[in-house]
């Protein structure tokens, strides 16, 4: 008898950031709402990226009674599971054990490369269209690159999203903390912070990061400058393989993600977890991925 259940499968063992912690609850609540259309089996893939190991026992136990709820009302054996990497991913869609992949941008230009037949389904919002990195310095810092600056101090989040993690390790030849003294702080406002009171001489921040702290101290932010900044990377986004019989299911499930809002359950997740929403993406993800991919090249498979 094949068994039934909701399932939370580790293939690392790490911990999950509170905004993909909060797409991964959206994702549970709306299986289970869509779940007459779905099959037996539905297998959401989550790339190793998208978690952070600071909140491993926090996030996994608040997912673990949606897991329940789900499997009580509905019946259905559903499986999210947590992947090393792209090729992992690849891998997984090939032997049908995930139909949806969640990834951020880049990582869908290089699971595409893998596997051409794969499509972007929604994307995550954000307060700007545009996704970068950015290395800001005090205003009268003179230096015209980060290059300029090796040596000192560059202060750096202790969480820093991927985008941020891929631009820093793909800028320099070798790893920051062998070229800059690293001050870690609690967060990008800290870290901005430490610029404008002379504690760095630089710090990476997101270019949304950087806006919300400009929105919230203006007068603080004329303080600083921006240094350089990375290509524009493509939106997070929710990604599956076109299968004839997971059509009508990944319509539905479309659906269901456009109108989160929409649903009390939805909508106090969605506030708890500060996840603006989806959205469809646009006519040129497909070209963003690739542009960015390219940038930034897809390293091969570990041994």
């Amino acid at each position: 008898m094949p068994q039934r259940g909701f399932q939370v499968e580790r293939y690392q063992t790490i911990g999950v950031t509170g905004v993909w912690a909060g797409m991964t609850l959206v994702l549970s609540m709306l299986l289970q709402c869509h779940a007459n259309v779905l099959q037996e089996r539905v297998g959401v893939g989550m790339l190793a990226s998208l978690f952070d190991q600071a909140d491993e026992k926090t996030i996994l136990a608040q997912m673990e009674p949606f897991a329940e709820v789900v499997s009580k009302r509905v019946g259905i054996r559903g499986e999210f599971l947590v992947v090393r990497d792209v090729h992992h991913a690849a891998r997984l869609l090939d032997e049908r054990k995930i139909q949806v992949v969640v990834l951020h941008g880049p990582e869908y230009g290089w699971l595409k490369q893998l596997r051409q037949e794969i499509r972007p389904l929604l994307i995550a919002t954000a307060s700007t269209a545009k996704l970068q990195a950015v290395f800001l310095v005090s205003q009268n810092n003179a230096a015209k690159s980060a290059d300029e600056l090796k040596g000192q101090t560059l202060a750096l989040s202790n969480r820093l999203p991927q985008h941020l993690r891929l631009f820093l390790e793909r800028r320099f030849s070798d790893p920051a903390d062998k070229l800059f003294r690293v001050l870690e702080v609690k967060n990008a406002e800290d870290a901005l912070e430490a610029v404008i009171e002379s504690k760095a001489a630089l710090t990476l921040v997101s270019n949304i990061q950087a806006e919300v702290y400009q929105q919230q101290r203006p007068g603080r932010f004329k303080r600083l400058r921006q240094l350089e900044s990375s290509p524009d990377f493509p939106m997070p986004v929710v990604a599956y393989k076109p299968q004839t019989e997971l059509e009508q299911a990944v319509e539905e499930f479309r659906k269901a993600l456009l109108t989160a809002k929409e649903t009390p359950e939805g909508r106090q997740t969605l506030v708890l977890w500060r996840i603006e929403g989806f959205k469809e993406p646009p006519a040129d993800y497909e070209d963003q991925a690739a542009k960015i991919a390219k940038i930034y090249p897809l390293k091969p498979a570990a041994k």
